[in-house]
């Protein structure tokens, strides 16, 4: 994906992940609190990845504001429930159609009346420019929780008459049954050179240490490899789905793998750390001194049930 993000936007989603991280909820109309996350950026109909486009969520106690760049040429089209546009974005700025009830819904998050013109139930075309801008942000219901059946929401979009579709997840705040903490076993470490230590935080990120004479490689949750560790430094494999959704740069280069360090340690998240319900969990990685797959492993240890 081709992301060139002006400085204006940069600063509007850099504030997008800090307010997800300091209210951390939005509306919802069933019981508890749900923060909806993307997990398809821009997928097209055959399911692979929309060139041009840049979305982010920002949650807030007021609601969820989801923030679209469009650097293509042409238009995309925001779809109302109705499957017609409401919200245009091109180059030239962003246009809204003035006659369609979804463009006065989502300017709030709370509910708002709606000008008698647009309650006749027939939709005409009466478009008109609202920004320079080639990105635009809106409060759009189809990101909160209506139904306790439904863990998906979706949002659909037309590029140049071709449908598309922002989707994600809903992902419930309530605080967890207990309290673990990720214990790592170094004495089992696979390779001799090899040091891992867990980093608690928001998300358990994981830090690995290589001092071997050959390549070390981490595969990711799919058997691909990810990292490659090496005497000089460490590298990533940017065609691994591991590294697309850890969502760190660079993403829009045609290498194959690109130096993210001169030393060889390096710190990413990575949800295998999570999944405590098990007994161990086990990260492979691959050595090319024996030719043999094996694991940087541990377990969970409770500390308090909530």
């Amino acid at each position: 994906m081709i992301m060139r993000l002006t400085t204006m936007l940069a600063l509007v989603l850099t504030s997008s992940v800090v307010a997800s991280n300091a209210y951390a909820h939005g509306a919802s109309a069933v019981s508890g609190e749900w923060l909806p996350v993307i997990d398809n950026p821009v997928n097209d109909e055959k399911g692979e990845k929309a060139p041009f486009i840049v979305s982010q969520i920002q949650s807030s106690p007021l609601g969820n504001e989801i923030l679209v760049q469009f650097d293509g040429e042409g238009k995309l089209e925001v779809l109302g429930n109705d499957n017609m546009p409401f919200i245009r974005i091109s180059k030239s700025g962003v246009y809204a159609n003035w006659d369609h009830p979804m463009w006065f819904k989502v300017q709030t998050a709370g509910p708002r009346p709606l000008p008698e013109w647009v309650m006749d139930e027939k939709v005409e075309s009466k478009w008109g420019r609202v920004s320079d801008k080639n990105y635009f942000g809106w409060y759009d219901k189809r990101l909160e929780k209506t139904d306790e059946h439904v863990d998906r929401w979706n949002i659909a979009l037309a590029v140049n008459g071709e449908r598309q579709d922002i989707s994600g997840y809903f992902k419930s705040l309530a605080p967890p049954s207990k309290r673990t903490l990720v214990t790592v076993d170094n004495k089992s470490a696979p390779i001799s050179d090899l040091t891992a230590m867990v980093i608690r935080g928001p998300e358990r990120a994981i830090r690995v240490s290589y001092r071997g004479d050959h390549h070390m490689v981490v595969l990711d949750e799919y058997d691909e490899p990810m990292f490659r560790f090496s005497p000089e430094g460490v590298e990533a494999n940017t065609h691994s789905e591991g590294w697309k959704k850890l969502g760190r740069s660079p993403t829009d280069t045609t290498a194959k793998w690109v130096k993210l360090s001169t030393q060889s340690a390096y710190t990413w998240p990575d949800s295998r750390l999570d999944n405590d319900e098990q007994k161990n969990w086990k990260i492979p990685v691959f050595c090319h001194q024996d030719k043999k797959v094996k694991f940087i492993q541990g377990g969970w240890i409770e500390i308090a049930s909530l």
